[in-house]
């Protein structure tokens, strides 16, 4: 079993692009976030078990941070609000950078 990583609330928004086969760009914000993954709102329709590329965008930081995540699972009702998606980083997204960001988003 893996062991769950701390996850932040964010206290600035991070917000998100999605880029994935067949719908295209969607956007959302994050819920909270960790070096393992993060939680996604966002009204799009997304199919469990997708690997999107996404593109984080923190608070005052002038430099988009790419990453590559799997859905792992959702929770919600696109038809009455945002749904959330669980979102696993692929290994290659765990990088210095990112770990930083996610460090200082609780700041």
């Amino acid at each position: 079993m893996r062991e769950r990583a701390d996850r932040v609330v964010p206290q600035k928004a991070i917000t998100v692009a999605m880029d994935g086969p067949p719908w295209g760009r969607s956007y959302g914000v994050i819920a909270n976030i960790s070096t393992g993954g993060a939680c996604v709102l966002t009204d799009a329709s997304l199919p469990l078990g997708q690997t999107l590329e996404v593109e984080l965008s923190f608070f005052r930081e002038p430099e988009i941070v790419p990453a590559a995540g799997t859905i792992v699972w959702i929770a919600g009702n696109r038809h009455v609000g945002a749904v959330r998606y669980g979102l696993e980083w692929d290994a290659g997204s765990r990088d210095a950078r990112l770990t930083s960001l996610i460090a200082q988003a609780s700041e």
